[in-house]
């Protein structure tokens, strides 16, 4: 059986009209260039990601895009300034975001990590934690930028503190009820301040999934389509669970 020609046995204006239509109904990236790298850009999360592109998320990324040979070039950044740089299409994506966190970028269907988010409260009559109705109605801080209210949806008064030992301090001076934030991050603050826990109570939140956000750009797109079929496969690979297992983390699928 011999092969179909697009327009063949049309006059050729007609064959011309059929091609042109044709072309445009491809997405607009499929005849873009082939992609050789992307350019993340990243706070510097707890040894996750350094400036020297080493740590588990770095490794994680590189071994998603390296199945497609595509490299990582990578810049450290306040965690605000990597949104913009995204949102301002400067940048591919940015590590870590939740989940439609932010607008003006391009989510994925796969995650990479989850990340426990943590109560912390001081020990006094009236206060305790056993879920997020405790929330409603207090003073309740977190990172600024950080949007947790998104994913809490009490009604809350809402502070937003640049750091989590400014929060501590506010907590101690009785000018919030509750500080939310990363186990990891409340962690290293507490060891790193000596907090005397034993006038603090610490109680898990919930869970929330750490993924790229790309930017709303045609090159966004395809990074992002590039990511999810590649994760497809390999999120349940020995060697993706290896990568985990080095840096002393569970795998979070």
């Amino acid at each position: 059986m011999p092969n179909h020609v697009v327009g063949q046995g049309l006059a050729p204006l007609q064959r011309r009209a059929v091609l042109m239509a044709a072309a445009l109904a491809l997405p607009a990236w499929a005849s873009s260039p082939a992609l050789t790298d992307i350019h993340l850009v990243s706070d510097a999360w707890h040894g996750l990601t350094r400036k020297d592109g080493t740590g588990l998320y770095f490794d994680l990324i590189r071994a998603v895009y390296a199945r497609r040979a595509i490299a990582l070039r990578i810049d450290i950044f306040p965690y605000a300034r990597t949104v913009h740089l995204v949102q301002t299409k400067r940048a591919d994506a940015w590590v870590a975001s939740f989940l439609n966190e932010k607008p003006n970028a391009l989510y994925p269907k796969w995650h990479f990590d989850r990340n426990l988010q943590q109560v912390l409260y001081r020990k006094q009559p009236g206060y305790r934690f056993v879920g997020r109705a405790d929330l409603r109605g207090k003073r309740v801080a977190w990172l600024r930028d950080f949007g947790l209210d998104k994913y809490i949806a009490e009604p809350m008064q809402v502070v937003e503190v640049d750091t989590i030992g400014s929060a501590i301090q506010m907590l101690e001076r009785d000018r919030i009820d509750y500080f939310v934030g990363a186990q990891s991050d409340l962690a290293d603050e507490i060891r790193t301040r000596g907090v005397d826990m034993t006038r603090f109570e610490l109680a898990d939140l919930m869970h929330l999934g750490l993924y790229l956000a790309f930017a709303d750009t045609a090159r966004g797109q395809r990074l992002r389509q590039v990511w999810d079929e590649e994760m497809e496969t390999l999120h349940q690979s020995d060697a993706f669970r290896a990568i985990y297992k080095k840096a002393g983390f569970d795998h979070p699928f």
